[in-house]
């Protein structure tokens, strides 16, 4: 009996082989040659000797592939201009090896770290000088400057896939290769007003050393400066009334930050009138329910207007206590016991609080037990 086709053969990992060939072939850019990442080596002549991120951008090589090729050199041309590494060169190429890393050093220890099987290639036969070619690539990549890469994430974070779901900053942080704050930071970028955008750009462009430009962030030709993480955390919480008060002048950097912090509708260019909870040093009455006044058996304290030979409590004189409440006399409790009660120094009806115990002492001394009650139910409405 003849036997039936397919018999024997492991089927579910044939289509498992078929479908990761398929999914390598979609992280692989058509067209261009393609080696195993271990057919690879880094140029020992290669000026970065840390590499960095390189599980960051493994993560986006395993979602999204490799899309930029590496540009490589033949084992005999390399060693044609480095001759000192001939040994080097030779024990790799007997190992395996068929080129020899000239840009992408980062990229290749990232695919060796997410298992790509492929990576594109670019073969450079004639190369003048490594060196000053390396330098010149690493200063002649330009990246986008930070509103560009805002813009180019809020319209990644506006896309939608198959299934109409959306990318979270996490996701895309993820995907591209960078931290969330990153992401978070440069989309608010997109609510600063454009002459605080360009701020943004003018500081960086400085940090490119592209833009010659003062150390202040207002400097005397009048440009303004402002690096990311200030705009993204601070200015970008302003109205856009607020942003152009400062972009004027009229809010300074403090003022920015403290307006920054309050909501959107209470946003408004501080005054010069002194701000602050105690009416004693404002002089505002707070709204609400007022404290009990002073008992009547206490007499005011005298006014200025008072007649010349009117007598003034001495400060150092004891005050006599309330019978009936508990606490100790006038005469058992020395006047420092009770340096938180006016005197004669200061305003009567005014506590002036140094510790909790001093203001609880000074309450008790100058309310009865009714007026005391009522001020814990006021304080517990």
């Amino acid at each position: 009996m003849s036997k039936k086709p397919g018999l024997g053969r492991d089927l579910a990992a044939e289509r498992a082989a078929r479908k990761a060939a398929t999914q390598q072939a979609r992280l692989v850019p058509q067209g261009l040659p393609t080696v195993r990442p271990d057919q690879l080596m880094p140029s020992p002549e290669n000026g970065r000797k840390k590499l960095l991120k390189i599980d960051e951008l493994a993560d986006t090589l395993r979602t999204d592939g490799m899309n930029t090729a590496m540009t490589v050199i033949p084992p005999d041309v390399y060693v044609e201009l480095y001759p000192q590494h001939k040994e080097a060169v030779e024990a790799r190429v007997a190992a395996g090896v068929l080129f020899v890393v000239h840009h992408g050093h980062r990229r290749l220890a990232a695919a060796l770290k997410a298992g790509l099987t492929e990576v594109p290639i670019l073969v450079r036969r004639e190369v003048p000088s490594l060196r000053i070619a390396a330098i010149q690539e690493n200063l002649q990549r330009m990246g986008l400057n930070p509103i560009e890469e805002a813009v180019e994430f809020q319209e990644a974070l506006d896309e939608k896939d198959e299934a109409g779901r959306q990318l979270s900053q996490r996701e895309l942080a993820k995907r591209v290769g960078c931290s969330q704050t990153y992401v978070s930071h440069r989309v608010a970028l997109l609510r600063l007003i454009p002459a605080l955008q360009q701020a943004v750009i003018d500081h960086w462009l400085k940090e490119q050393q592209i833009l010659d430009a003062p150390e202040d962030p207002i400097g005397t030709d009048g440009r303004l400066l402002l690096p990311v993480r200030e705009a993204a955390t601070v200015y970008s919480r302003l109205r856009a009334d607020m942003q152009e008060a400062f972009v004027r002048g009229e809010l300074n950097t403090a003022q920015a930050a403290a307006v920054s912090k309050l909501p959107v509708g209470e946003q408004a260019i501080p005054g010069d009138e002194p701000t602050g909870d105690c009416t004693a040093i404002t002089g505002t009455k707070p709204e609400g329910p007022s404290l009990p006044e002073p008992r009547a058996s206490e007499p005011p304290q005298t006014s200025s207007s008072a007649p010349a030979g009117a007598s003034k409590p001495h400060p150092s004189e004891p005050r006599a206590s309330q019978p009936g409440k508990g606490t100790p006399t006038s005469a058992s409790v020395p006047a420092e016991a009770h340096t938180g009660v006016a005197t004669a120094e200061e305003p009567r009806g005014v506590i002036v609080v140094r510790s909790v115990e001093d203001l609880a002492l000074s309450i008790v001394d100058l309310l009865s037990e009714s007026e005391i009650e009522q001020l814990k139910a006021l304080l517990s409405a």
